[in-house]
């Protein structure tokens, strides 16, 4: 009795000391295991592929434009007793479900998103963050209904929200350091496991350990969550928050937030405009580049040549969380060491990009794709420099607004790039299983200009009316970028640091 009485308030104080770091493994290893939807999907359609496909449906035209070298290469894959035409349709028929997917919950997961974080304070942080989890297991057939709860992306904003104000200023990066290095060993992991249990043992038992893990997540954020952790610790801006706060409604905050990047409607100075929308613009393009390479990239390791198996997507993610983790902090910190600019790491972060993204496209061999991990890690430093860059050029007070509308469009860019680049894939990957990255490739040209631009803007403008001030609270935004980065660090974001003056 003394023993288990010991385990029990052992377990409970574990619980109440890790709680967020548990509650992100959780969330990890959910997500890991939901993640593979995509090869259920893709193995699905092509089990049930029929000879008579060709010729009672639209894939009659599809299969007339294949050619011999096309054909060729697909017969590279290890399963031969699959018919060459298989593969194409297969892959068509999952980017064409996937595109529905996403244009059934995009205008919900927009309008809920900014809703649900406008409206985070009135409905308790528990409340939104236990909706957005039971909405989160429901997948095509209840998309709609799934997007108004606003999903993985809210949840991800109020876990962050909630380290940031439970703690000190002092130790939040060790905090945020720590607990993205444990849900990216979490994924690590939880990705390797998965490609051996869909192997051997299917898809149901998954989705149900799925469905399990979900609840158990939910039970702990109701059961242990306290009160105190909600509470936000004191800062220095904290008195003009509060005080600006029971001055503003909800209808000038909106108006605010749409108008902050707006130079008629502030009193800043060119430099400072002209910065802030070239950074915005880059963002996007960023974004789309991104969405480019990352959406349909599960559907090009299922094509030929490679043909993975999920033990091999597997292996892919297990290594790619590894060498994403070393080699993004390690190359941050030599750029940092080396007193690079934000813009000068941005351009370089493109460079790589553009590089990784051509590289990829034209890999014919595994050992390609794995070669191409070594590049990866350095090609997303524009979206974690975005929010730094911007509030360098903000007052304080108007660093909220800005980031809520940055987040907004990055959602927007989110939902709909999902859809679009699903379709497009659907219907250039009977002519080109490439198409998509070397578009991204074009399309990421774009913001390494922009960041050459304000590069050159930066030095050469002088600015003399900006008197900062040089300290503000690190505000953390989640990231809504498709799956390229690996499985954990789209969970925890870095807060940005302001702590030297713009010259």
């Amino acid at each position: 009795a003394i023993m288990r009485i010991l385990f029990r308030f052992s377990l409970r104080h574990l619980f109440h000391a890790h709680l967020i770091e548990i509650i992100l493994s959780l969330q990890t290893i959910y997500y890991c295991l939901a993640s593979s939807i995509g090869q259920y999907i893709y193995r699905y359609y092509l089990e049930s592929y029929s000879e008579t496909i060709d010729f009672n449906s639209d894939f009659w035209l599809l299969s007339n434009t294949f050619n011999t070298t096309i054909i060729n290469k697909i017969h590279q894959c290890n399963d031969r007793s699959v018919p060459a035409p298989a593969h194409q349709w297969a892959q068509q028929k999952s980017s064409n479900l996937f595109f529905y997917q996403t244009v059934a919950s995009s205008i919900p997961t927009i309008v809920m998103t900014y809703i649900l974080g406008l409206y985070t304070h009135q409905l308790g942080r528990k409340f939104v963050l236990i909706l957005t989890m039971f909405a989160d297991h429901w997948w095509h057939i209840a998309a709609f209904l799934s997007s108004l709860a606003g999903g993985g992306n809210v949840s991800s904003f109020i876990l962050n929200l909630i380290i940031t104000d439970s703690t000190k200023e002092s130790e939040r990066t060790s905090k945020f350091l720590h607990t993205g290095a444990v849900c990216t060993a979490v994924g690590a992991i939880t990705s390797f496991l998965v490609g051996f249990w869909i192997e051997y043992r299917g898809f149901l038992d998954l989705y149900l350990a799925a469905l399990f893990i979900q609840l158990m997540t939910i039970l702990a954020v109701h059961v242990y969550m306290r009160p105190q952790s909600l509470t936000p610790v004191l800062s220095i801006n904290s008195n003009y928050h509060n005080h600006n706060n029971k001055r503003t409604t909800k209808y000038d905050q909106l108006i605010r937030i749409c108008m902050v990047f707006s130079p008629r409607h502030t009193n800043r100075s060119r430099k400072r405009s002209m910065c802030l929308i070239i950074t915005l613009v880059a963002f996007m393009f960023h974004c789309l580049a991104s969405l480019s390479f990352g959406v349909p990239f599960l559907w090009f390791q299922l094509n030929y040549p490679f043909c993975w198996s999920a033990t091999d997507i597997g292996y892919y993610n297990t290594i790619s969380s590894i060498i994403w983790t070393v080699g993004s902090i390690v190359g941050m910190k030599f750029f940092t060491y080396a007193h690079f600019g934000d813009a000068t790491i941005c351009c370089l972060s493109h460079i790589f990009f553009i590089v990784s993204a051509l590289w990829v496209a034209q890999a014919s061999y595994s050992w390609q794709l794995y070669l191409g991990l070594f590049i990866a890690p350095f090609t997303s430093y524009q979206g974690s420099l975005t929010y730094s860059i911007i509030s360098k050029w903000l007052e304080p007070n108007e660093i909220n607004n800005a980031y809520t509308f940055v987040t907004e469009i990055n959602t927007i860019l989110n939902v709909f790039g999902n859809s679009f680049f699903n379709y497009l894939y659907s219907i250039t990957v009977s002519y080109s299983r490439n198409f998509t990255l070397i578009l991204a490739a074009v399309l990421g040209v774009i913001p390494l200009v922009l960041n050459c631009i304000l590069y050159r803007v930066t030095i050469r403008i002088s600015d003399e009316s900006d008197h900062r001030i040089t300290e503000c609270i690190p505000i953390l935004i989640p990231n809504h970028m498709p799956m390229i980065e690996p499985a954990g660090m789209e969970a925890v974001r870095f807060p940005a640091k302001i702590s030297k003056r713009i010259q």
